[in-house]
């Protein structure tokens, strides 16, 4: 069975919470290439490779960044370039910001962009009609940027919980979805392997609903920010529900990050290989 284990990596500042602008905090200290560092090191232990969902800020400010990891043997996706929500963009103001990102990252590597991972999970019904057009005009070959469940902040609670070729009014698109995973609890879906969803539940009950879907023949993603290993790191001034969303659980997410990989290390590989055999 396969599974990914994947990092948004970004900055510390960006978060897309209503009424919140990361603008005022670029330029500040960052930890960002300690914890990049810290995350090579930890998959370096376990001989596993990662796909990394990197801004194109990132590659435009640290090309060093980008460029370990590549040299790493990890695979180089898109996160977009500034980590603007996907439904506050329309078709032309989405392919601009992601063309932006693959050029940049496509220059430091040299190789072709496959996919892409929308910021906050921020695909809507709405935008699906569009969204995944944009990807294959600019030859991209996979998503995972669909939540299908939903939250206060974003999902689609109808869309499949399956990897699969999203059919987009009746005609199935070409560019592979890997779905968030999610679990049923108490009759709601809710994730449990990344971000957020990660940093509450114990490494005991997110390895034992990996190990259950894959015996179904699920295969899951485990995704993180760098900043969430980072519990000494620089934190942003939120209102009291998204700084527990942000970070609640920070001060044990690398050791059980370590437990998850340690568990499921033979299992893991880069999503553009599986996507090639599907």
């Amino acid at each position: 069975m396969n599974n990914f284990l994947t990092f948004d990596i970004e900055e510390w500042y960006h978060a897309n919470f209503e009424g919140f602008d990361f603008s005022k905090y670029i330029g500040q200290k960052t930890n960002l290439e300690k914890n990049v560092d810290s995350l090579i090191e930890l998959c370096s232990q376990y001989s596993v490779k990662s796909t990394c969902f990197v801004l194109g800020q990132v590659g435009e400010n640290s090309p060093q960044i980008v460029k370990k990891l590549y040299n790493e043997g990890h695979e180089i996706a898109s996160h977009g370039y500034g980590h603007q929500l996907v439904y506050n963009m329309n078709p032309d103001t989405f392919k601009s910001d992601l063309k932006k990102s693959c050029d940049i990252l496509e220059n430091i590597t040299g190789d072709k962009i496959k996919g892409y991972r929308a910021p906050a999970w921020s695909v809507k019904k709405e935008t699906l009609e569009w969204y995944y057009s944009v990807l294959e005009e600019l030859g991209l070959e996979y998503s995972s940027s669909v939540y299908p469940a939903k939250t206060f902040l974003y999902g689609i609670p109808d869309f499949p919980e399956k990897i699969h070729y999203p059919l987009v009014k009746g005609k199935k698109v070409t560019i592979l979805e890997i779905p968030g995973s999610v679990v049923n609890i108490m009759g709601k879906k809710v994730g449990f392997s990344g971000g957020f969803y990660l940093r509450i539940f114990p490494a005991w009950f997110i390895n034992k609903n990996i190990k259950s879907k894959n015996l179904k023949g699920e295969s899951v993603f485990v995704y993180l920010h760098p900043r969430e290993i980072d519990k000494n790191g620089p934190r942003l001034i939120l209102p009291f529900k998204e700084r527990l969303i942000h970070y609640w659980g920070i001060t044990g997410t690398k050791k059980k990050l370590n437990k998850i990989i340690h568990n499921f290390s033979q299992s893991f590989m880069l999503i553009r290989d599986f996507r090639d055999r599907n």
